[in-house]
């Protein structure tokens, strides 16, 4: 903890209270019931593309969603609904919830995700993206957290960047392996200016360590969770529900306290 903090405290069923000081810059339970912490006041977007139809028409186009349901919630009675149509033509695609951060030189971005049930996902679903934004509001290049299906069934973490001399980082070792049915916390420290450094825990472990990545020309950050897939197996949609999501300066892990490396 980064020493003596004022404390705000935020009820959770079935575990202690968060206790979040002011190292916690922005945070989104949707407890309100919509997406007004992600978007409000213009500091937010819900993209949600349509998927082509069978012969391309609009009439056949598939839409993706964003939305807040009741259906799961890692706390509380809320959480956001992600629904990826798949089917797209040729590179993967689909809805994503950005929020912009502001100029941050060193940061933690956080969100619990839950896979409600086991699908295989090709070539991989991106959930969380960490980019600028140019002077001309066009988002850039950035950090990628994707999963990838393996034969059990589960999914491994893996890193991307979109940087010719990066792009898919070898994947840890031990694997960090995700399952569908149960909620996992993914957090990643970043630091893009002077470091160009990323760290990613999963589940309050940390798996990977990666320096030297490329910074972006703009310090404005824009946090995106994403259901970013081309195709599922069955061509049916992928369904990724959000929770909890923060931006802090200070590490929040699984347990929800803010704690020191």
């Amino acid at each position: 903890m980064r020493g003596a903090l004022p404390l705000l405290f935020f009820a959770v069923s079935c575990s202690d209270p968060l206790q979040v000081g002011n190292d916690l810059l922005w945070t989104a339970d949707t407890e309100s019931g919509n997406l007004e912490q992600w978007t409000g006041d213009g500091e937010g977007a819900a993209l949600t593309p349509s998927a082509p139809g069978a012969d391309d028409t609009p009439d056949t186009a598939r839409p993706s969603s964003i939305e807040v349901t009741s259906e799961f919630a890692h706390r509380g009675d809320h959480a956001v609904k992600i629904v990826n149509p798949t089917g797209w033509r040729e590179d993967p695609e689909g809805p994503e919830l950005l929020h912009d951060v502001g100029a941050l030189a060193d940061a933690y971005y956080s969100a619990w995700y839950l896979i409600p049930e086991a699908q295989r996902v090709m070539p991989y679903l991106t959930i969380m993206r960490l980019r600028s934004r140019g002077d001309d509001g066009v988002l850039k290049n950035g950090e990628e957290l994707q999963i990838r299906s393996i034969p059990t069934g589960d999914y491994v973490l893996s890193v991307f960047h979109n940087n010719s001399g990066f792009l898919l980082e070898p994947v840890a070792d031990p694997p960090p392996l995700v399952q569908a049915g149960r909620w996992f916390h993914l957090e990643a420290r970043y630091e893009p200016q002077s470091a160009g450094r990323l760290r990613v825990w999963l589940d309050g472990e940390i798996f990977y360590d990666l320096t030297g990545r490329p910074g972006s020309a703009s310090p404005d950050l824009v946090l995106g969770v994403c259901n970013v897939a081309q195709r599922s197996e069955g061509s049916e949609p992928v369904v990724l529900f959000v929770d909890d999501a923060a931006v802090s300066l200070s590490r929040v892990g699984p347990s929800g306290k803010l704690a020191d490396d």
